[in-house]
């Protein structure tokens, strides 16, 4: 057997080994490096994947926690807190009884979309975290009112995000701002 093909055998192995130890809980493969320095053989020409650094990703635990009420801002400003709703995949925290209400659904990815179906929107500030942003939102009218309900969705790769409120009046703003907090507090 060549050099060359022992030591593409010799890294796929490792590689392999690795892999099946993390999956029986023996830890976390160890990256390693090409066995050979020659620049002639196959192991350094083959192409080499690097870990993407993933943060662990989870969900609130409480609905209190300043940096996600600070962050609601005054969409929740005056309103009692109401509920929160726990799924295995989300957590949805809800101020308000009566109209207007408000509320932040944080979910994993896996999580089942509340609203799938609103136009993409450009927002600077979440573009550059390298998230996806939805907006939509339906008025109903009676008279001289209408009840709106707006609602922001962030689609990240480590989690899925909603800020809704019902309300007399239009907030995008509110929502705009809140979808950015949350987005932050999150991603950072």
């Amino acid at each position: 057997m060549s050099m060359t093909v022992r030591a593409v055998l010799a890294a796929s192995g490792t590689m392999l080994l690795g892999s099946l130890l993390a999956g029986c809980g023996a830890g976390t493969p160890a990256t390693t490096a090409s066995p050979s320095n020659s620049p002639t053989s196959a192991a350094s020409k083959a192409p080499t994947v690097s870990p993407t650094p993933t943060r662990s990703f989870a969900l609130p635990e409480q609905c209190d926690d300043p940096r996600l009420v600070s962050a609601m801002g005054v969409l929740i400003k005056g309103k009692k807190f109401n509920k929160r709703y726990d799924a295995p995949d989300r957590a949805t925290c809800s101020w308000g009884k009566d109209v207007p209400t408000s509320a932040v659904t944080i979910g994993l990815p896996s999580a089942h979309p509340k609203y799938k179906d609103f136009p993409e929107v450009e927002v600077p500030e979440l573009a550059a975290l390298g998230v996806e942003v939805q907006a939509g939102g339906t008025e109903i009218g009676g008279g001289d009112r209408a009840l709106y309900n707006q609602v922001f969705v962030v689609i990240a790769p480590q989690f899925r995000l909603t800020v809704d409120q019902m309300s007399e009046e239009r907030r995008d703003h509110d929502l705009r701002e809140a979808a950015i907090a949350l987005t932050t507090w999150l991603t950072s």
